[in-house]
Formats: structure tokens, C-alpha cells, sequence
């Protein structure tokens, strides 16, 4: 006979456990399953930058968020980074906002070829990994179940009804199943006739040891948020003719306390979960950081990341659920932006579930 609770939550990244936390807040029995570890995907392997701009959309969902990283950072004790007061980041590229002499003031380590550039003040740095495991920490407080290593195989289904999930434990029932599993939501949400339009984004990040020199904040291409919006999901005729298209690369270097940085970053449009184009995708990063920061060639690389971010077709997360299919919720397709919108959205998503509303902007019956 089926378990029961009230929700689950298919997806161990930000967006599924900090539902689940503010769900279990709210007295609701909620049950997370991840197929492979908390924040082991694009939730633990980003650029750990909270840092907009954003779109009018996700304006609220962002600043919320900084607030609830800030509380939980209070609530936990510190138990991982986040910069309490903000860090800043060069914006580079784009309107020149900062005069040659205030951009040399900034960032005395910039190349030379770097004269154009705007600031964002409100950047901060988190550890992204670790701010999921407080969140989850939080959340079994509250009484969530967190199970990992456990994959989700198929929606229990009564008519157009998901009455809960097939796991390799056996089925489990509930009234609510939030889908925040990411790049592979549609797989999940396969048998419901609607196609999720969400799909994995690789990218790189390339992480150094320590260098002797100290960053005074973190510096990014202006046209990251451009580079997103001209991905393109390869089609048969694509694979067939061998016309696959490049890594996409915008420069993003942050340094951490210890004097680590990491280097960004690329997009290219993923169908497959192994790792593909690696030397070409990181040596175009390289490249670009060492434009940005010319002191970064002879610091010596201690680590290559890779994941694919779940981007969607209009650059916004869907919330809500899932047309012609009762009980059934997305919470996906937050891109790049996922560690920086991720606690806001999840804490929406929930506010969702209880009957709370949803933002109509980020409903997936848009895609209809």
C-alpha cells in the first residue's frame, strides 16, 4: 500500500528544498526526493553570485530573496559563506557609466583593454551548496522528509488527477507533486501531454587556486543576460549535419576569501547528461578571463565544473500548475538565475500550494 502525504517535491536543487521548507513551516506533511544528491546539479555548481539585473518579473522573488538568505544566514550561524553586506560587481561592457579614472579606482587589476563598464552594488557572494544544506537542515526541523538517492520513475495518475509519484521505493501518494527537478521536469511530467518548455543549458566554470593578488570585487560581461536569449535548441536536421552551434561565453571572475577564483562562463544548448566540448568551452573562458584579469595566466587551475541549467523559451521560471493535469505543479526553468531567485521562487511556489496565488506572468499555461 502507497504512503501518503500531502506533497511531494520532486528535486533536491534550491527551488525544491526551499519549498519544501516553507511547505513543512506551514504544517504540511512534504516529502523530497532527489535522485542523486542535494545541490548536486545547477544548485551547487554555479557561479555563486546573487546579482541582477532582473526582469520586472522576478524583481520581488529576487530581493525576497536576499532577505531569506540573510535570515537563514542569522538562523544557522553562519554554517555557510554569504557576503552580509554587498560585494559588488563590474559590469563590463555596455554603458559606460564609471569614468576610465573611477573604473582604474575599482579594479586596478583590470587589462588594459577594459575601459567601458557600469556597477552593480548589490552583487554578493554565496556558497551555493551549502546554503541548500542549510535550507534542507531547516527543513526536516520542520518535519520535511528529504530522501536522496531515490529517482522518481513516473506520476500516479487517476483520470486527469496525479495522485503522487512512482519512486524506486515504491509508490508514494499525495495530494500536490511539485516537479523542481530542472532540466529534467519534462521527464517527469512526461505522461501528461504537456511539454515542458524547459531545457538543459551546459555550462563551464573553472575554479583556481589560490592567487596572490586580491580582487576588490567580482566582474562581469554586461552581455550575459544578451548571451542567454540567443541559445537555440538543436533540432534532428542539427545533429544530422553536424551544425551544432558553439559555446556561447561571457567573462564572470569572483574571488573568494581565501583567494580562489572562478572563472565563467559558457552556455551551449545540452541534450545529453555527459559532458561535451569541454576543451573548447573552457579554453574560450580562459580566454576571456584573462583578457579581463591579464594577472590570471599564471594562476594554476585546481578544479573544472560543469551542469545543465534549466532554461526555458522566455528566460522565466514556471510556477504553477500544469495545465490538464490536477495536483501537478512546476517549479523550474530559473536558467543561471536559479541560486539567486531559487529560495524567493521556492518560497512563492509554496505560497502557491496553499492556496496563496499564483503570479499569472510565470504560470506555465503561457506556453499553451
Amino acid at each position: 500500500m502507497a504512503r501518503t502525504v500531502d506533497v511531494v517535491v520532486v528535486g533536491g536543487g534550491i527551488i525544491g528544498v526551499a519549498t519544501a521548507r516553507f511547505l513543512a513551516e506551514a504544517g504540511v506533511s512534504v516529502e523530497l526526493i532527489e535522485r542523486d544528491g542535494l545541490a548536486s546539479h545547477a544548485s551547487g555548481r554555479n557561479q555563486g553570485l546573487l546579482i541582477g539585473p532582473h526582469p520586472p518579473e522576478m524583481t520581488a522573488i529576487a530581493a525576497r530573496g536576499v532577505t531569506l538568505y540573510r535570515d537563514l544566514h542569522e538562523r544557522c550561524d553562519g554554517a555557510f559563506f554569504l557576503d552580509r553586506e554587498p560585494h559588488g560587481c563590474l559590469m563590463v561592457g555596455g554603458e559606460a557609466v564609471l569614468s576610465a579614472q573611477e573604473l582604474a579606482e575599482r579594479e586596478p587589476l583590470l587589462g588594459p583593454d577594459i575601459t567601458a563598464a557600469s556597477f552593480e552594488p548589490d552583487a554578493r557572494r554565496i556558497d551555493p551548496g551549502a546554503a541548500v544544506a542549510a535550507m534542507a537542515a531547516e527543513a526536516r526541523t520542520y518535519g520535511a522528509t528529504i530522501r536522496t538517492g531515490v529517482s522518481v520513475r513516473e506520476l500516479l495518475r487517476r483520470g486527469e488527477t496525479v495522485t503522487g509519484v512512482l519512486t524506486d521505493d515504491g509508490p508514494l501518494s499525495a495530494a500536490s507533486v511539485v516537479v523542481a527537478a530542472g532540466p529534467w521536469s519534462w521527464q517527469v511530467c512526461r505522461n501528461t501531454g504537456f511539454d515542458v518548455a524547459v531545457r538543459g543549458v551546459r555550462g563551464w566554470l573553472v575554479v583556481t587556486r589560490p592567487a596572490p593578488f586580491r580582487l576588490r570585487h567580482a566582474i562581469e560581461d554586461a552581455s550575459w543576460a544578451a548571451t542567454k536569449k540567443g541559445l537555440t535548441t538543436p533540432t534532428v536536421g542539427d545533429f544530422a549535419a553536424g551544425t551544432l552551434t558553439p559555446p556561447a561565453i561571457a567573462g564572470l571572475v569572483q574571488q573568494d576569501s581565501a583567494g580562489r577564483l572562478l572563472l565563467g562562463a559558457s552556455l551551449q544548448s545540452s541534450s545529453t547528461d555527459h559532458a561535451e566540448n569541454q576543451r573548447e568551452a573552457v579554453a574560450a573562458v580562459c580566454r576571456r578571463a584573462a583578457e579581463l584579469v591579464p594577472a590570471l595566466r599564471a594562476v594554476p587551475v585546481a578544479e573544472l565544473r560543469t551542469c545543465r541549467r534549466p532554461l526555458s523559451a522566455d528566460g522565466l521560471p514556471l510556477h504553477g500548475p500544469v495545465p490538464g493535469s490536477s495536483g501537478l505543479i512546476l517549479a523550474t526553468g530559473h536558467g543561471s538565475q536559479g541560486i539567486t531567485w531559487g529560495v524567493g521562487s521556492g518560497e512563492a511556489v509554496a505560497a502557491g500550494v496553499l492556496g496563496q496565488g499564483w503570479d499569472r506572468a510565470l504560470l506555465p499555461d503561457r506556453y499553451l
